[in-house]
């Protein structure tokens, strides 16, 4: 018999075949609507995301990555999760990544759109010790420490005039930021902060001072007296010695200073005076 005369026939697919060849192709279909993208990375660490898909019938994905464009090594089952950390990456390393879809039966789409990461050279991290520090009226210096990885840079800078960064404005690696505040001549409180690898360190500074004199407020109990005694006008940052005599009998107990408890000792003088004091002799007899 000649092939010439013979007819083809067509052979009908089976209705499981066709069922799962219908069910791949959605699959297939409805995963090109999912798109993978990089949700956040940090250093060595990257978070993959991606939106799920419609198909109900979607039991899970699966993310694969690899360092070569469309070849992937490794890969993670998260089953119904719509994202996934990958971490422990290496220095200086490209990382391509894709993710798939799949069935209750195991059935899994094609691959998704492609997204890259490159995991920095070098992953620096800062810390500044200390983060605030609170200065008189008069002003005063400081220092303050950096601490981070080798080979990782840092500056420091400060927006305040009466910050002034005195050394260490930049460096590498851990250092140190020295710095001066100037003297507050406003009766006001003030505060700045400082930018120093990164890291916000606080300055505050207490407001001028607009009193010019003090009181002193000297008092003695029974058994003996003080002079000067009553209340006592003093300058701004000046001295005052106060003596304690006991009368005859009798020997200085102890001193009440700005209400604390001292041992007695028959003088006593306030120095550098900036705020208001009190002074109280008592004595007892021999």
């Amino acid at each position: 018999m000649s092939l010439s005369n013979v007819s083809p026939t067509y052979i009908q697919p089976k209705p499981l075949l066709r069922l799962k060849l219908l069910f791949l192709f959605v699959l297939i279909s409805l995963l090109s609507m999912v798109t993978l993208f990089v949700q956040g990375a940090r250093g060595a660490q990257v978070t993959l995301a991606w939106n799920a898909s419609s198909d109900t019938a979607v039991t899970g994905y699966k993310l694969y990555w690899g360092t070569q464009a469309g070849q992937y090594a490794l890969l993670a089952d998260v089953g119904k999760s719509v994202s996934q950390v990958v971490s422990d990456l290496q220095s200086g390393t490209s990382y391509h990544f894709a993710a798939t879809a799949y069935n209750a039966q195991g059935v899994e789409s094609n691959y998704s759109n492609e997204v890259s990461y490159k995991v920095p050279t070098t992953t620096c991290t800062y810390s500044i010790t200390p983060t605030s520090k609170t200065f008189a009226e008069a002003g005063g210096s400081g220092s303050v420490g950096v601490t981070t990885q080798t080979g990782c840079s840092w500056t420091a800078s400060s927006p305040a005039t009466w910050i002034q960064i005195t050394s260490g404005a930049s460096g590498t690696g851990n250092g140190t930021v020295a710095y001066t505040v100037s003297a507050n001549t406003g009766t006001s409180s003030r505060t700045a902060s400082a930018s120093i690898a990164g890291q916000i360190f606080s300055i505050s500074q207490a407001g001028a001072q607009t009193t010019t004199t003090y009181t002193i407020t000297a008092s003695a109990g029974s058994g003996g007296s003080i002079s000067p005694s009553g209340s006592v006008s003093v300058s701004k940052g000046s001295s005052k010695t106060f003596t304690m005599t006991p009368s005859s009998g009798y020997r200085l107990h102890y001193l009440l200073i700005d209400g604390k408890r001292v041992r007695g000792s028959t003088t006593y003088t306030f120095s550098n005076i900036v705020a208001n004091h009190s002074i109280a002799a008592y004595f007892r007899k021999k």
